[in-house]
Formats: structure tokens, C-alpha cells, sequence
């Protein structure tokens, strides 16, 4: 999906809209105003939206409850890591860790 910019510039691309041109200059105001609306009112399903933010809200507050040993801080680092890269990186920090307990001896010196 396309933001506003992207859709705005696309669409202007398409119709060759001449934004430098001054004699054209309040039909241009008009035609991109359109653009603006029609992207609101056609292309951003607006239902889509709310829908997919409710999952995605849902989706990282199930995770939230998986972490509460965790501290505050680590607890949102890990969330926001999940919600770019979907990865549950503690699993693999927390299988590095058992794998070479040299992490373990340096901190015990």
C-alpha cells in the first residue's frame, strides 16, 4: 500500500501533470486536491486499516504477556524487534547462552 506521497506522485506521473506550470496552476490545485480525496475515499480502505492495526495490537500483546520475566525496557526491545522483523530473538539469545557458557565464565571473573 502507498502512502500519500507515493500515491500523489504516481497518480501525477500518470495524468503528466505539470505542477511548474504556471498557467495551469489552479487546474493542477484541483486535480491534486482530487488526488488527495480519492485517496482517502477509494484507494486507503480505511476498514482494512483498523483492522489490520487491531490484529498487529493484538498479536504484540500476546507477546508482551510471554515476556514477563523480563524487565520493562528489555521487555520493549524485544517487542519492537517482533514487530519489524517478526523474530522472537530472546529464543535465540536464550539458546546461545546454553550452547557456550564462556558468557557465563566471563561475567563470573
Amino acid at each position: 500500500m502507498q502512502s500519500l506521497e507515493e500515491y500523489i506522485a504516481r497518480r501525477k506521473k500518470e495524468d503528466h501533470i505539470n505542477e511548474f506550470n504556471v498557467d495551469e496552476r489552479m487546474e493542477n490545485v484541483q486535480i491534486c486536491v482530487n488526488y488527495v480525496f480519492e485517496y482517502f475515499n477509494q484507494y486507503l480502505n480505511i476498514d482494512e486499516m483498523e483492522q489490520k492495526t487491531f490484529l498487529n495490537d493484538e498479536r504484540l500483546n500476546k507477546f508482551r504477556n510471554q515476556l514477563g520475566m523480563y524487565e520493562k525496557a528489555i521487555q520493549d526491545w524485544l517487542i519492537n524487534i517482533y514487530d519489524v522483523h517478526e523474530k522472537h530473538i530472546h529464543r535465540s539469545i536464550i539458546s546461545i547462552l546454553k550452547k557456550d557458557d564462556i558468557f557465563f565464565r566471563v561475567i563470573g571473573k
